[in-house]
């Protein structure tokens, strides 16, 4: 008897979950490294943010000659006494005149009012958006990058010693130890 040859169409159910396995394997490998790239860019943006700040207070001080705000608007640090702070949502008092200058008009732009945030009646909206609706009596904040359910504010400690001002955030414990807000941090 003479065996016929078959011809063999396709794969075998074997060699189909082998190469699936291992396309899993590969995503799995992929999504990891995506996932880690898009929480780095969160803080990286939340850094960059917080130096724009800073950067944008040195000009309007360069401009001015004068800070944005009051010494006596600030509270003063009992553990530090030559550096003052605004926390949290007082940072209004900052960044307030920079929002619409000294006389109400302000030909000077110090930064990008639509990466910003803030909070109105507990709930999050871009800076841009409060400025344009005419709100100018607000907190600049930042959603956390490992909790997009929680958001902080700057904190803002200034020198006058050496007349300085440096803005902190308030995710990092490290980063800074503001007064106020290691005692009840606020949230909205």
């Amino acid at each position: 008897m003479k065996k016929r040859a078959t011809k063999r169409f396709g794969f075998t159910i074997l060699e189909l979950l082998v190469v699936i396995s291992i396309m899993a394997v590969i995503a799995t490998l992929a999504t990891g490294a995506a996932v880690k790239a898009v929480k780095q860019s969160r803080n990286k943006r939340v850094e960059i943010t917080r130096k724009t700040l800073e950067m944008a207070l040195m000009s309007y001080r360069a401009a001015n000659n004068e800070w944005p705000f009051q010494m006596n608007d600030l509270e003063k640090d009992p553990k530090d006494a030559g550096s003052y702070w605004a926390h949290g949502e007082d940072n209004k008092k900052v960044f307030k005149p920079m929002y619409h200058g000294k006389a109400g008009e302000s030909s000077t732009v110090y930064f990008d009012a639509s990466a910003l945030m803030t909070v109105e009646n507990g709930k999050r909206e871009p800076l841009q958006i409060a400025l344009s609706l005419g709100r100018t009596d607000v907190g600049l904040g930042y959603i956390d990058p490992e909790n997009a359910n929680k958001f902080y504010y700057y904190c803002v400690q200034f020198k006058p010693l050496t007349d300085t001002v440096k803005v902190h955030i308030q995710h990092k414990k490290s980063d800074h130890d503001c007064p106020a807000l290691n005692e009840s941090e606020k949230q909205p």
